[in-house]
């Protein structure tokens, strides 16, 4: 449990946790006499140190300091902890007084419910549960009046088998309530830099204490309530507090700075007084008291199927209790033993009126537990188990969920707006080249190892200095472990921007260290301009040393800068001269050629101005600048990319790459990538925002990589795609990135380089910011799907063969062939077992071959309806005709089975055997649910899944118990060998039949009946709308689909089921010149197939369709080409009709 300090008002310090409070209060934030009281009481930040024995300069001092693994066990040290983000600290220091004085920087989540709590609230909240506990219990009680030696035993045994229902079902909410608990607390973890005995660190938030100083930068949240020390342009965004767009400047006019706000512009420093639940955005979450309960887009589905399914359930079992009282009514009139009950001559109670009574209720609790097993409270179980555990499936593959339909979503995207550097690349950068005046320098060894030679008689001393300080100054970055780079092992570990740390490395290259020049040179105070996405550019005011004039060094995007610059420094003269033309044109030529090589290119510029205020008073102070250098940096791509994209565009999704970078850069890395290929396009962000609406849906199919893009254009991409249909999957990393990341469907940021504002904004978290953990992402989004739709096929079939059997056999033998403790436990089968079983499975491998599913499309499909109806028909009927022909044609050995199991019709002995062959054909019910979509191979991957094994040997366990041990509970009698052959016997042959019966499917959907379907747009919602909608798993033999030219891509969506088989595809224009295109029942000319589109001329073609005025035929191999490529050859044939049309007109 967190500690959250002491409540008195004492403390070992100058301030109490009382008096820290009222300093932090948010409402008075703006109150200046909270001012006067800071600076005339405590006499400003530097005495709030002061008392809290802190330094605001060096921070809380350290008292040992120690390297390598080791690491302080418990709470009493501070350490960073290796959490999912970071890495252990290399500092240690007695922090224990005060951690209990102000408490921990930990917010605690919400307490949890015990399982008996969960219990009770289900019994509680469920009225069905109540009812059949009263039940039960009336059944107990009049059963123990009226036959005492036995009568009780049926109605213990429900009591006893609610609770086992109940127990189960709490015992799964509670493990998964913990689980979310777990990954609620992680949310809460956040990346911080601190400053501790002088040494800048990056720790996690859990960790920082009263009297740190903590350093915050674009894009970070405050971690905790504080007040201001120092800073440039710090403005701080206070909307998460307020709730409106509020940004506030903060220096020391204004220097309370609140947990949960987020930094948007420049950098500063702050002193840390509150934390945890004491802070300002601590207060708030600890009056959430519960944990918020998502319900996803799929839950509201599942909640429709299972309210349908409900309605039946409660309607079989009034109908159930309604037969059976009927049928009680007419043996009573006509005085037959079946009315009196068993125990008709105790002594000292009036036997027939009680006996009546119980028969009443036996057979009101029978109709109870109908409504019970007929109601499907077992998908939302199901639901949660599969996203639960697809979630920490994920996390094991570097996917962080924030969002708990997220998973669910991504399985249905359909498009990727990536960036590239970190996520299609490694983010590990290294000046490769520099060009000083006409010179090149190129860097010797690899990565961030070797040298940048040069001659001291072109690269002089004071040049290089020039270089190195507007490098390290014009820099918020440092490098963690500096002093243990002499060390040729050692990597350099970067706290703030790789490009910034690149060039650090640079400086060190070249011979000048930047905390030498750090500790040298003030930088202005108000002098530094942040780089944004829009700027794309940062800059520092500095005031050098025994100088009368101030410079500014600026860095960024080598284009933007040239334009900027209006000189050059001359190498030989060593000052600026004017900047000519050609030294304009063989800068660009240079950017051009080093761009055409993936290399990213910045550009180094400075100017030295007279008056500081003049260019403070400025936003944009960037003129007239002088030209330093021009540096290249390598980014080398992850191996892994390539075949990610190939297996996104595999799956049907389209991979597009968004990004700031130069496009020459941009396209050379969407090459390697294979996102750039065939006829695709790239644009340059300022292309795409001057072009209207119409023209951008027209080269959005072929839109590959969009360059030199800001976060608006990004956002207007996301947006103009999810107009059109596309379920949008985005990652991004910096704060720019936030609305883009909100806008789409999956927002993706990166947990190493990710600011805190793209984090929050974001629905799953990168942990290895790799482009790879996509995939993972999307294999297990669709397998939540497949869960879900595995999940209905079984429970549906075991839900209506029991309502069915019970039913009939009610209404026809006046009893159910199914007890009440029977029934309830084939419903724990259908519900928790099932659903735990199934949940268990990995992702099928071939996931990734098929086309993501429509959000519009029915979750339950042709081929599940198909197998729910196979495994009903088969089972009533076998179920039936063991009720009433199993005595007759399999008599009973008297040896096992005394007289009174074979009274009766049925027996005691033919409800046992229906009984264990109910509950095994449910075992290969399971086995056979788990493949989908009419796969024959019902035994791909049973064996490595060991938790599905394990469950079916539980279920088995339990039913050889039941009727062996546990009979007289579950109203059973033994069974003999021969008798359980019939049960295992009759549950195996489900196997084949259920083989046969998707055979027969499989053959029957791939003959040509006619049946197609048509998507055209809707005339009021210019949707698409379907006039004929076939099974999403049948890959017909003739569809045609009708599609207005502007929505070509909407083609895709509609090939989805072609493209699982190969088959020929022709394409053409109708007489209304909408693009058509349909399967090609017969080729008179086929080609050998490869992985790649083959494109036949007119005179190949065999028409098919009338209507078909215009054709062009492509043959697709589908498990082998991607429908981006498939999409971009129709849209090449589509151009150039529109060509030939406008040729002829």
């Amino acid at each position: 449990m967190p500690n959250n300090g002491r409540q008195q008002g004492y403390s070992p310090y100058g301030l109490t946790p009382i008096e820290i409070s009222h300093l932090c209060d948010f409402d008075r934030r703006t109150d200046q006499a909270l001012l006067d009281e800071l600076n005339e009481k405590y006499h400003g930040v530097a005495g709030v140190a002061k008392h809290l024995k802190t330094d605001i300069n060096t921070g809380i001092q350290l008292k040992s300091k120690f390297h390598g693994l080791h690491k302080p066990s418990g709470r009493t040290k501070d350490t960073v902890s290796p959490d999912v983000f970071g890495s252990p600290e290399l500092f240690v220091f007695d922090d224990s007084v005060r951690r209990t004085v102000f408490g921990e920087n930990i917010i605690p989540p919400p307490k949890s419910e015990t399982i008996l709590e969960i219990v009770w609230g289900t019994i509680v909240e469920d009225p069905i549960l109540k009812i059949l506990i009263v039940g039960a219990v009336v059944v107990l009680s009049l059963g123990s009046a009226t036959c005492p030696s036995n009568g009780w035993v049926e109605g213990l045994a429900i009591v006893i088998a609610v609770l086992i229902v109940l127990c189960v079902t709490a015992g799964n909410d509670w493990s998964k309530d913990r689980k979310f608990k777990k990954l609620l607390l992680l949310q809460t973890d956040k990346r911080c830099r601190v400053i501790r005995g002088g040494i800048r660190s990056e720790i996690s938030s859990w960790d920082i204490l009263v009297g740190d100083v903590i350093e915050l930068v674009v894009g970070d949240e405050i971690p905790a309530d504080g007040i201001f020390i120092s800073g440039n342009r710090l403005v701080i965004d206070e909307s998460p507090l307020t709730g409106e767009s509020m940004h506030c400047k903060k220096d020391a006019t204004s220097p309370f700075l609140f947990s949960g706000c987020h930094v948007s512009e420049g950098i500063g420093l702050m002193l840390v007084l509150s934390i945890g639940v004491r802070s300002s955005g601590g207060k708030i979450q600890s009056l959430l008291n519960e944990a918020q309960n998502e319900e996803t887009p799929l839950q509201l589905k599942l909640k429709i199927v299972a309210i349908f399914i409900g309605k039946i359930g409660v309607a079989a079992g009034i109908v159930t209790f309604l037969g059976l009282a009927i049928r009680w009514a007419i043996f009573l009139a006509n005085n037959t033993p079946v009315a009196l009950g068993s125990c008709s001559n105790n002594s000292g109670f009036d036997s027939s009126t009680i006996a009546r009574i119980q028969s009443i209720a036996e057979d009101f609790v029978v109709a109870i537990t109908v409504i019970v097993v007929a109601v499907p409270e077992g998908l939302p179980l199901a639901v949660t188990l599969a996203l639960s555990l697809s979630m920490f499936k994920m996390m094991r593959d570097k996917c962080f969920v924030r969002h708990l339909d997220a998973s669910e979503t991504m399985g249905q995207a359909t498009t990727i707006c990536t960036d590239k550097t970190g996520t299609l690349t490694y983010n590990r950068m290294s000046v490769v080249r520099i060009l000083v005046g006409d010179q090149i320098y190129r860097g010797e060894g690899s990565g961030d190892k070797g040298a940048i030679p040069f001659s001291s008689k072109t690269l002089h001393a004071p040049l290089r200095a020039l270089l190195c300080e507007g490098i390290c100054l014009n820099s918020t970055c440092f490098i963690k472990n500096d002093d243990m780079l002499d060390d040729a092992t050692v990597q350099p570990q970067f706290v703030g921007s790789p490009t910034e740390g690149a060039l650090l490395m640079l400086s060190r290259k070249l011979g000048i260290q930047y905390k030498q020049i750090r500790g040298q040179v003030p930088l202005v105070e108000e002098g530094v301009w942040s780089f944004n996405a829009e700027r794309k550019r940062m800059s520092t005011l500095i005031h050098p040393p025994n100088s009368n004039t101030y410079r500014l060094y600026t860095k960024g995007a080598s284009e933007i800068i040239l334009s900027l610059c209006t000189s050059i420094f001359d190498t030989t003269l060593l000052t600026p001269v004017p900047m000519k033309s050609s030294d304009v044109a063989r800068i660009e030529k240079t950017i051009k050629q080093w761009a055409t090589e993936g290399l990213r290119t910045f550009a180094l510029a400075y100017k030295d101005v007279a008056d500081s205020n003049l260019l403070k008073q400025q936003d944009d102070p960037d003129t007239d600048l002088v030209f330093i250098a021009l540096v290249a940096i390598k980014d080398p791509i992850r191996k892994e990319i390539p075949l990610a994209v190939a297996n996104c565009q595999k799956a049907g999704l389209v991979v597009r790459m968004v990004t700031g970078d130069n496009i020459l850069t941009a396209t050379k890395i969407a090459k390697e990538c294979n996102i750039f290929y065939g006829n695709g396009i790239a644009l340059e962000g300022p292309v795409f925002r001057n072009m209207s609406e119409e023209e951008r849906i027209g080269v959005l199919p072929r839109l590959q990589v969009l360059a030199r893009c800001s976060p608006n254009d990004k956002f207007e991409l996301v947006s103009l795609l999810r107009r059109q249909g596309e379920v949008v999957a985005v990652t991004g990393d910096g704060t720019n990135d936030a609305p883009a990341l909100k806008e789409a469907d999956v927002g993706f940021s990166m947990g190493v380089s990710g600011t805190q504002i793209a984090l929050n904004a974001s629905d799953i978290v990168l942990l290895d910011d790799n482009f790879a953990s996509i995939v993972q992402a999307i294999r297990w989004g669709r397998n939540v799907l497949d869960t879900i739709r595995k999940f209905l096929q079984f429970q549906l079939g075991v839900n209506l063969a029991a309502i069915i059997v019970t039913f009939v056999g009610a209404i026809t033998v006046g009893q159910s062939p199914l007890s009440t403790v029977q029934l309830l436990w084939v419903n724990l089968i259908m519900d928790s077992f099932g659903a735990l079983a199934l949940a268990s499975d990995e992702p099928d491998d071939d996931i990734l071959n098929k086309p993501p599913q429509s959000r519009k499309h029915s979750i339950i499909s042709v081929s599940m309806i198909e197998y729910i109806f196979v495994q009903t028909i088969y089972q009533v009927v076998c179920l039936l005709v063991l009720l009433f022909m199993i005595d007759a044609w399999a008599p009973a050995s008297s040896v096992v089975h005394p007289p009174e199991d074979l009274a009766g019709y049925p027996s005691k002995r033919a409800r046992t055997i229906l009984f264990t062959t109910f509950i095994c054909m449910q075992i290969t019910n399971l086995i056979c649910a788990r493949q989908l979509n009419n796969e024959l191979n019902i035994f791909a991957g049973f064996f490595r899944n060991r938790i599905f094994l394990g469950i079916l040997a539980i279920i088995l366990i339990i039913q050889i118990a039941a009727v062996t041990v546990g009979y007289s509970l579950f109203n059973a009698t033994h069974l003999d060998l021969n008798e359980w052959l019939i049960c295992i016997i009759i549950s195996l042959v489900n196997l084949p039949i259920v083989f046969i019966a998707r055979l027969v499917s499989k053959m029957y959907h791939s003959f040509d009946h006619g049946n197609y379907r048509r998507v055209g747009l809707d005339a009021q919602t210019n949707e698409p709308k379907k006039i004929i909608d076939m099974d999403e798993d049948i890959p017909p033999k003739h569809t045609a689909v009708t599609i207005t030219p502007n929505r070509i891509q909407k083609t895709a969506e509609d090939f989805d089921s072609m493209t699982s088989k190969s088959q020929p595809v022709q394409v053409g224009l109708d007489s209304e010149q909408n693009v058509v295109a349909e399967p090609v029942k017969d080729m008179t000319h086929t080609r050998a197939m490869s992985n790649d589109i083959h494109e036949n001329n007119e005179s190949d073609l065999v028409h098919t369709s009338s209507r078909v005025e215009k054709v062009h035929t492509i043959q697709i191999d589908a498990p082998l080409v991607s429908k981006a490529k498939f999409m971009a050859s129709v849209e090449s044939v589509h151009s150039q009709w529109s060509r030939e049309s406008e040729t002829k007109q």
